[in-house]
């Protein structure tokens, strides 16, 4: 693995109400070790409102927008405590804030990997967190194991490792599941006191990233030898195996697009897509949604989502052209595409 994605939990950052500095100085010379070793690493923390509350002496808070208001206090707090471990090993760090919609808007999506780009010239080393500032429901993750999913898949990570304060994911008889097997009946698990996410989220951030090529691991962040373990082949807790990885584009049209319209497709248009071929108008039965050209939208066959797309054509274009023929789509004039969706923007599911 060459570029690997570090989540880690509220959990393991907080010891008694306050953020672990002896954890983030061992994270740190872990971390710095595996750079010098020619590895690329982006950490995803949270922690920021625990540190708002030491910062402030406060005990925790319900107003929402006291909440906000913390995390951007606690974000100052935290970075500080990340630049003065990795000065120990003479790294530098980079913080980044992010919301949904900066994977889900193209340009945007582009403008992050850019400056992923200028950091590694540099030789900085990015720590992610969700922009809780400004977060509202519609743009938010909810937890950063999502946040790490959508990351490992949009920066083409080889690995993501979550961490977690238990061993793995544990079968219903309470032993750890070396390798994910969605069919495998799991025991229930409580939530963790400081952590939004429960073992759920770590479960669908792990389907997520190894549906496109991403191993992940989610395993025990207690123990942080099993960072180095998992990068170089061993199993530290339970793996979610890759499928062959997604090139860059359809990774991001499959899971960090937003789509903005619904199109219902005929049989043999259902047929063509599964054959990975393009999206015709003439196979198209009905469209709903307000979208534009350029906008992602989801394929329905019947009630069943098949695939995901870019289009070629808004949905006040589609009115006119759907269900028709190329030839006769040519004859009304001002729609250049032949594909209602061309297959290389097109991804099956």
């Amino acid at each position: 693995m060459e570029k690997i994605v570090i989540k880690i939990g509220s959990n393991l950052l907080v010891k008694e109400k306050e953020i672990n500095k002896k954890f983030i100085i061992k994270l740190s010379s872990i971390i710095s070790n595996l750079i010098d070793n020619n590895k690329k690493v982006v950490i995803v923390s949270s922690g920021a409102n625990a540190a708002g509350l030491k910062y402030l002496n406060l005990n925790p808070i319900k107003s929402l927008a006291q909440k906000q208001a913390l995390c951007a206090i606690g974000q100052v707090q935290l970075m500080k405590i990340y630049e003065q471990a990795f000065d120990f090993y003479n790294k530098k760090i980079a913080q980044i804030l992010l919301t949904k919609d900066d994977f889900s808007y193209r340009d945007r999506f582009l403008n992050l990997k850019n400056t992923l780009i200028g950091l590694n010239q540099f030789n900085i080393i990015p720590i992610i967190n969700e922009n809780d500032t400004i977060s509202v429901e519609e743009i938010k993750f909810g937890d950063n194991d999502m946040l790490s999913a959508y990351f490992s898949i949009g920066w083409g990570a080889d690995g993501l490792i979550i961490l977690s304060s238990v061993d793995g994911i544990y079968d219903k008889n309470g032993n750890i599941i070396k390798n994910y097997n969605e069919k495998e009946e799991l025991l229930k698990i409580k939530k963790t006191s400081f952590g939004t996410g429960g073992i759920n989220s770590k479960i669908e951030a792990g389907k997520m990233a190894s549906n496109s090529g991403v191993k992940t691991c989610i395993c025990n962040g207690k123990y942080l030898e099993n960072i180095e373990k998992f990068i170089y082949g061993e199993n530290p807790g339970t793996i979610f195996l890759p499928n062959k990885k997604m090139k860059n584009k359809k990774a991001w049209i499959a899971y960090l697009s937003h789509s903005k319209g619904k199109i219902y497709i005929n049989e043999g248009a259902k047929e063509a897509i599964l054959k990975r071929k393009s999206l015709l108008s003439i196979g198209i039965e009905k469209v709903e949604g307000k979208f534009l050209k350029g906008d992602a939208v989801n394929i329905y066959y019947g009630n069943k989502l098949i695939a995901k797309g870019i289009s070629n054509y808004s949905y006040l274009e589609s009115k006119n052209i759907i269900g028709k023929k190329s030839a006769e789509i040519q004859k009304l004039g001002n729609y250049d595409y032949e594909e209602f969706i061309h297959a290389d923007n097109l991804v099956i599911l």
